[in-house]
């Protein structure tokens, strides 16, 4: 199998990237001094950044204390500067000064800050974020810095980040081999059906994208819902003076064409401040699955092989309009709009060959199409108020609309082993899912004491849900309708949330967090002719609790534990009806429960380094489409099932490399422990399985503003409920081109180069009659050449950090 050599092959170098770890030598000399105002007075929460005095480059950053002292420790032989600026106070810079490891303690002048802010060319500042940033309670993936994010989309940069599986078969994403994980963009969550929200994510141009922050544990302000933790894509954002902005055009080809435009544009003057971001893109390519399935029922052995033929086209619309003012110097008022657009066509080909006790029975032809339109939009009213510097409250109200409108037709034509056509089966299935969302937010937050701070809350969350999911054959010329796969669901559902979460230092290097979440959940589903399928009421406690301890002044390590929950998503609630093949079809399940999670969570850090091991248990794991066989019909059915439990055991460790000033490498290597325990069929399965996952990142500052990168993924296999991964792995290549006199900037990527991104599944338990395989070619080679532009003015202006109040439930209908 020349894929499978491909795959070793590249596993090959990117373990020996990992083990080429350079010895960084640093000496031990101390730099430190004071910045004062033009008062004379210590400037508190300046910041001071100390600077390579050949080419400004950035060494260090830090904030001046209280008394406006700064301190760097460790610095290694060179000339350097320091410069110091503050909101509101022009940039100063001190003397050049030489570290040569003998004078052990240097102090700085002290630096004078003038007021009457003015653009300052002196001193150019050239940083660049790592592409890994550990963090006390998250891994941090710069996306803004990667060269081979360029051109693709947020789905693409996701699937390789570390930990991170997207099953874009079944349209669900895992971390750290958990499912159950909760995406939000901005801080927000999506209120869209996972299924929705795997095809958003896979519009959303990644030049929009700052960064992508995984966190695995996170505290008792957020949701308790994901038993798998959260992902927070942070879009691009602008907060200069005046009006500025960025804009991107991407023209691409991967067996189809690639076209992608997006702009970010922003005003800010007096009291007000205008910002908003479109992206469209239109991507066309094909798609190609193979499967296998074996079904026995007594002495016959029924075995399915199937092809496809099909082509995907996909067209998505992104944007957010906002407004802030500042109605007084201690509140904000604003209001945010959002919207998204989806166009899905696709038309295929397909073959299935039915065989019987090994011999070919009949061959089936099917011709399908479908049309798969969703929209979403939502406004958000917030306000902000600080008392004090360390007292603010949040209030925010939102209201979501989701719609999705999916029919699908089918022709299937039957021929013998003869290939003499015997006749045709036309049938056509529709699913049309309106839901609405009402989401009512408080957040405080306030310093108790000197080293005690109180974060409060409570949320009302209020959702309508209606499934209307039809099924009609076309028999003598006329339609009728398939009652038994036909039906209109509807769920009521709404929550209430409250938490109190404290922060506490101990002492200059010991820090604890510890929390308590409180969810009270009212579920009902029905239909118009079954009333409460589901009816269920239940509250549960959620704590958290963290702690971290620096170590030294580079080091620190830190524990962490939260329980967690996974609700039953609404699509999976309400069954649906979809057709791969003659024999196999996918359904949803009114029966799943709730599951609950126990995640212990270890990380130690050195610098960039980072250690990170986490564990959890999870009781009625959900997990999506699993199969069960329907003999006498000969049927394989995929429907979301619960799990007895699932054990995870992980260990994430981060390694960036600089190998010269012009090379530096970033290596993650993810370790994966996992067993799954399952009843099928009143038969208790155990299954075992650990894999390794490698991601390296190789980048290149060449001269005449060029700069180069090179990425590789690779995965040694993997479980899926019961279904096992086979390995995959895949190489992408990027060049960069910053243009002169402020042009912007000009990216060829290239991903997938080898084609060696293929999703394989196996199911082998006969005694269970499951057996099965399936092969997903939903990565294509392709090459993509992006221009990207910064216009306008880029004085900068202190940003408003605020959340929405929907920021933590959008992840609920997300797992669809």
């Amino acid at each position: 199998m020349p894929r499978y050599k491909t795959s070793q092959k590249l596993a090959g170098i990117l373990f020996s990237l990992s083990a080429a770890l350079a010895n960084i030598c640093t000496a031990q000399s101390t730099v430190h001094g004071k910045v004062y105002n033009s008062k004379k007075e210590p400037a508190a929460n300046a910041s001071v950044l100390l600077l390579q005095a050949r080419d400004s480059s950035l060494i260090k950053g830090m904030v001046c204390d209280n008394s406006g002292m700064y301190r760097f420790n460790n610095i290694k032989n060179g000339s350097y500067l320091i410069t110091t600026d503050i909101l509101g106070y022009k940039h100063a810079y001190s003397s050049i000064f030489i570290v040569d490891g003998k004078q052990g303690d240097i102090t700085v002048e002290n630096l004078m800050l003038t007021e009457d802010f003015k653009q300052l060319n002196g001193v150019t500042v050239a940083m660049k974020k790592p592409l890994l940033e550990p963090m006390i309670d998250r891994l941090v993936i710069n996306v803004a810095s990667s060269i081979t994010a360029a051109g693709n989309t947020a789905l693409e940069v996701l699937e390789r980040s570390p930990g991170i599986v997207v099953d874009r078969q079944n349209n669900t994403i895992a971390m750290n081999g958990k499912d159950g994980v909760v995406v939000m963009i901005n801080g927000k969550k999506n209120y869209m059906p996972i299924t929705a929200l795997v095809q958003m994510l896979n519009g959303i141009s990644a030049n929009d994208i700052e960064k992508i922050e995984l966190i695995t544990t996170p505290p008792a302000s957020f949701d308790a819902e994901g038993n798998a933790g959260y992902i927070n894509i942070v879009m691009k954002q602008n907060n200069n003076f005046g009006t500025n902005g960025t804009a991107s055009a991407t023209l691409g080809y991967g067996r189809g064409w690639i076209s992608e435009a997006t702009m970010n544009i922003n005003h800010r003057k007096g009291k007000i401040n205008i910002y908003g971001d479109l992206s469209y893109s239109r991507i066309k390519q094909p798609l190609i699955i193979n499967s296998w399935s074996d079904i026995s029922n007594k002495d016959v052995i029924t075995e399915t092989d199937f092809e496809t033929n099909r082509t995907d086209t996909t067209i998505n619309l992104n944007g957010r309009l906002g407004l802030d003012w500042q109605a007084s110097k201690k509140t904000i008022a604003g209001i945010l709009l959002t919207g998204f657009q989806r166009l899905y066509t696709q038309s295929e080909h397909n073959i299935s060959k039915i065989s019987t006790n090994g011999l070919l029975d009949t061959t089936i032809h099917h011709d399908n199409n479908e049309l798969n339109n969703m929209y979403n939009y939502g406004i958000n009213l917030n306000l902000q108020h600080n008392f004090s510097a360390t007292n603010t409250l949040l209030l925010n109200a939102d209201y979501i609309d989701y719609y999705q409108n999916q029919p699908v037709n089918y022709k299937s034509s039957y021929y013998t082993n003869q290939d003499k056509f015997i006749y045709d089966r036309i049938f056509k299935s529709g699913k049309i899912t309106p839901m609405y969302f009402s989401v009512f937010a408080a957040d405080y937050s306030g310093k108790m004491m000197k080293k005690v701070t109180i974060e409060a809350g409570a949320k009302q969350t209020v959702s309508a849900f209606d499934n209307n999911v039809s099924f009609e054959n076309f028999i003598q010329n006329n339609w009728t309708k398939n009652d038994s796969l036909s039906a209109r669901y509807k769920l009521k559902e709404d929550y209430t949330a409250a938490y109190a979460s404290f922060n506490i230092s101990l002492n200059s290097t010991t820090q604890i967090k510890a929390g308590v979440r409180y969810e009270h959940t009212n579920s009902n589903l029905g239909t118009e002719s079954k009333k409460n399928i589901v009816d269920r009421h239940y509250g549960n406690f959620f704590p958290s609790f963290f702690i971290m301890h620096k170590l030294t002044e580079k080091s620190t390590v830190d524990l962490s534990y939260s329980r967690r929950i996974t609700r039953p998503t609404f699509n999976n609630l309400a069954p649906f009806t979809y057709y791969l093949n003659a024999n196999t079809l996918l359904t949803g399940n009114p029966a799943l429960q709730a599951s609950l999670s126990n995640n212990f969570k270890a990380d130690y850090t050195y610098k960039q380094y980072l250690i990170s091991l986490a564990y959890s248990r999870e009781k009625n794991a959900i997990t999506a489409f699993q199969p069960h066989t329907d003999s006498v019909n000969n049927k394989l059915i995929l429907s979301a099932e619960n799990l007895i439990s699932q054990k995870t055991f992980s260990v994430i460790i981060a390694v960036p490399v600089t190998i010269t000033k012009w090379w530096n490498v970033q290596v993650s290597t993810t370790g994966l422990w996992q067993q799954t325990n399952a009843l099928y069929q009143g038969r208790r399965i155990s299954i075992e399985q650990t894999n390794v996952s490698i991601n390296a990142n190789l980048r290149f500052t060449l001269p005449k503003n060029f700069f180069a990168e090179i990425t590789g993924q690779y995965v040694s296999g993997g479980l899926y409920g019961l279904d096992r991964v086979k390995p995959a792995g895949s190489v992408d290549v990027g060049i960069k081109k910053k243009l002169p006199k402020k042009l912007g900037s000009l990216n060829l990527t290239g991903t997938n180069i080898f084609n060696t991104n293929v999703i394989r599944l196996s199911t082998n338990l006969p005694e269970q009659n499951l057996v099965s395989n399936l092969e997903l070619h939903f990565f294509v080679p392709s090459v993509r050449l992006t221009y990207s532009l910064n216009f306008g003015n880029h004085e900068l202006k202190q940003k408003r950090e605020r959340l929405t109040g929907d920021e933590d439930e959008r992840g609920r209908v997300q797992n669809n």
